[in-house]
Formats: C-alpha cells, sequence, structure tokens
C-alpha cells in the first residue's frame, strides 16, 4: 500500500509552493519597475542630447571694434531647432519687417539705388530665422545695420530703442517636442531660461518675416 501522506507534510508543501509564487511575482514586479525607469531613463538621455534652446542676442560693435548692430537668434542647445514661427515686438506692436520697424522707431527712409543718395547710403540688411533649421551654436542674423556716414541719428536711436524691443519664438526639436518661449536681448531678463513646453507651435497673427 502507498504510504499516506501527512497532513502536516502537505500543509508545508503548500505553504512553501505560496512563497515561491510569490517570490516570483515580486521579482516580476521588480523587474518590470526597472525595466519601466530604464526605458524612462533612456528617453530622457535622448531628449536631453536634442535639446535646443533658443535665444535673441543683440550687439552694437564687431571684434574689429566697428559700430555694427546686429539682432540674432542663436541656438544655445545640443540639439538642432526647427524654428516654426518669429514675432518682434517694438513698444508692444508687432511688426513683419526690419524696414517698416526702423521707419517706426527710429525714422529710417529707404533710399532707391537709383537715387544720387545712394552713393553714402548705408545699406539696412534684413532676414528671418522663422522656418529655418538651426544647428546647435549657429547664429542667424535678422537685422543688421553697420554705422557709416549718413546713418549717424537712425542708428544711434536704434541702438537706444532696442531695450523696448522684445520677442517671441516657438521651436520644436527633432523629436518633435516644441518650446515657446518670450525673449528679451537682455539675457539676464527673468524667464528666458524657462520657455513654456507646448504640443504645437501657435500661429502668429503677425510674423516677423524679412
Amino acid at each position: 500500500m502507498a504510504e499516506e501522506k501527512r497532513p502536516g507534510f502537505m500543509q508545508r508543501r503548500h505553504w512553501s509552493d505560496t512563497v515561491l509564487a510569490v517570490a516570483a511575482l515580486f521579482v516580476s514586479g521588480v523587474s518590470l519597475w526597472v525595466g519601466i525607469r530604464t526605458e524612462n531613463a533612456n528617453e530622457q538621455l535622448v531628449t536631453a542630447s536634442t535639446w535646443p534652446f533658443e535665444q535673441v542676442v543683440v550687439s552694437n560693435a564687431d571684434p574689429d571694434t566697428s559700430l555694427n548692430l546686429k539682432f540674432q537668434v542663436t541656438n544655445a542647445g545640443v540639439g538642432p531647432a526647427k524654428i516654426e514661427s518669429f514675432e518682434l515686438f517694438w513698444r508692444g506692436r508687432p511688426y513683419r519687417g526690419g524696414i517698416q520697424l526702423l521707419h517706426d522707431c527710429c525714422g529710417y527712409k529707404l533710399v532707391k539705388a537709383t537715387s544720387p543718395e545712394a552713393k553714402n547710403h548705408m545699406p539696412l540688411a534684413t532676414g528671418t530665422v522663422q522656418g529655418i533649421v538651426q544647428r546647435p551654436g549657429e547664429v542667424e542674423t535678422f537685422i543688421g545695420y553697420r554705422l557709416g556716414t549718413d546713418n549717424l541719428a537712425v542708428w544711434s536711436t536704434l541702438d537706444k530703442e532696442r531695450s523696448n524691443m522684445s520677442y517671441r519664438i516657438c521651436y520644436c526639436s527633432v523629436l518633435n517636442e516644441c518650446y515657446l518661449s518670450a525673449l528679451r536681448s537682455e539675457l539676464s531678463a527673468p524667464g528666458q531660461l524657462h520657455p513654456e513646453k507646448v504640443n504645437a507651435c501657435p500661429v502668429p497673427t503677425v510674423a516677423y518675416t524679412n
């Protein structure tokens, strides 16, 4: 006859099976937690390695000490920036381009190339940053105005009025993580180090395009 198994033996075996099952479940839970944490850490690492950061920088002199006003956008981050929109404001009013801006703020007058005044006229250089992809460390000039023999009053006024200008820029990383930032040329202005993260860049009512 087969030996009859004792109740105590069966209880001990049942208990050991339960402990093993709980231990296996615990190990599985820990493994899942570690996997999730690792995935999150990898995602954060990838995000950090592709992070763009846009700033507006304005200077009034070149390294050779010549007086040259430059309004520029620079990517101070570590990843490329897809600049979806760019806005420029003078005393709260938005502008589409540099010629109208300098006319209103500083008394600039456009001189035709065929006019007698064109010979000594210092031209205004304008451009846009909207719609470009900017590499890390790259600088893009959207207004350039060198001091010449005929533009001292306009140049000096622009140099003063740049403190009354502000900007709004929206850009995205290569992972389509987008940031909206209100900027001033003074890099110490509060809030500039913390752009707002947005799902998509809004379309500006008046974009600065030239």
